[in-house]
């Protein structure tokens, strides 16, 4: 038995959050883990966009995130079966725009003992503007967390 044995991995259907799999099934074939994916959905992205989206309908702007996460959820579950992985999974719907809090409340529900992540290599503005999701984990999580780079590691 190895010293992990759940290891929660947030995806967004990214390249980086898709390479970081790979890195995360290794680990958990190594542990002898069970794995659960999430897709944090957040909900007030709506309340941010400009003017150039203020035609969409609110609700039909929520249903097209929940579907594309959906999707991306699906694929990242479809890539950990193709890797020999027991798979949970769960899609969550952050009301709050705090998609930090949202992954860390499923870690601790699902008592999680590892949280493998991975950057998105924003630099600058975009990582001004956007955030670090990665950076408030590290700082504000309780349990061990494995940062994979977004080049991904071989």
């Amino acid at each position: 038995m190895g010293l992990y044995q759940r290891i929660l991995i947030p995806t967004d259907g990214s390249p980086s959050s898709n390479a970081v799999l790979e890195h995360a099934a290794r680990l958990a074939r190594d542990q002898g883990a069970r794995v659960k994916l999430i897709t944090v959905v957040d909900e007030t992205l709506g309340d941010h966009v400009g003017g150039e989206l203020a035609w969409i309908e609110p609700e039909l702007l929520r249903e097209n995130l929940l579907a594309g996460a959906r999707k991306s959820l699906e694929g990242a579950v479809g890539r950990a079966q193709e890797l020999e992985l027991e798979v949970d999974s769960e899609l969550i719907e952050s009301s709050d725009g705090r998609i930090d809090r949202a992954i860390l409340d499923a870690a601790d529900s699902w008592r999680a003992d590892l949280l493998v992540i991975t950057t998105h290599g924003r630099h600058g503005l975009a990582r001004l503007l956007l955030g670090s999701t990665a950076e408030t984990l590290v700082r504000r999580g309780e349990l061990p967390i494995l940062v994979v780079p977004a080049g991904g590691v071989e």
